[in-house]
């Protein structure tokens, strides 16, 4: 409930477990003593872990990542007790579209030189433009021998920025090793 003021209910909820709480510590005192008194107090930290231990999220292996899907499973009893909502929010590949378009550029550029012109190439231009910029302080566009020269001579035809696309889909693409080869000196810039 982070960001959420707590409503009414989760107000009431509160003041019932106090209450049951310091009914059954005094209780506890009472017909036993001081002894019972740390027994009880002992029982109440372990039901409160209990309920934290529920109240926080699932990670690691997920035993409902197993249903299959479409399935619907009943609120437990601590879910609706504690006020929480009914599902959680799916994942959608919408959410990162940018990061989808990426990985499937990256995975059609070994398919065709047009590919690759048209979907990792510009990525990698506008990559090498803003680390030029950042620190180097060349603007390859109006510099590109600067840029060249820094980039160095074995990738610069591959992120080249004046370099036209190419709309031949039957040449080669780039392929995952110079892929990797030109990422790693972009890095290194």
């Amino acid at each position: 409930m982070s960001g959420q003021r707590p409503t009414a209910r989760t107000a009431v909820r509160a003041g019932v477990v106090v209450i049951v709480a310091a009914l059954t510590l005094a209780t506890s005192y009472l017909v036993i003593g001081p002894f019972g008194l740390v027994i009880a107090a002992d029982c109440l930290a372990a039901l409160g872990l209990i309920i934290a231990l529920t109240a926080l999220p699932r990670t690691g292996r997920d035993l409902s990542a197993r249903r299959p899907q479409g399935t619907q499973v009943d609120r437990s009893w601590w879910d609706r007790w504690l006020g929480r909502p009914a599902q959680r929010p799916a994942v959608r590949t919408a959410d990162f579209s940018t990061y989808a378009k990426i990985s499937s550029d990256l995975g059609w550029a070994p398919v065709s030189q047009w590919h690759y012109d048209h979907g990792v190439r510009p990525l990698l231009a506008r990559l090498m433009a803003s680390a030029l910029m950042e620190h180097h302080r060349v603007d390859a566009t109006a510099d590109p021998a600067r840029a060249r020269l820094l980039v160095g001579e074995e990738v610069w035809p591959f992120i080249d920025p004046s370099r036209p696309p190419s709309f031949d889909s039957k040449a080669p693409g780039v392929d995952l090793r110079t892929l990797t080869r030109i990422v790693d000196r972009l890095e290194k810039l």
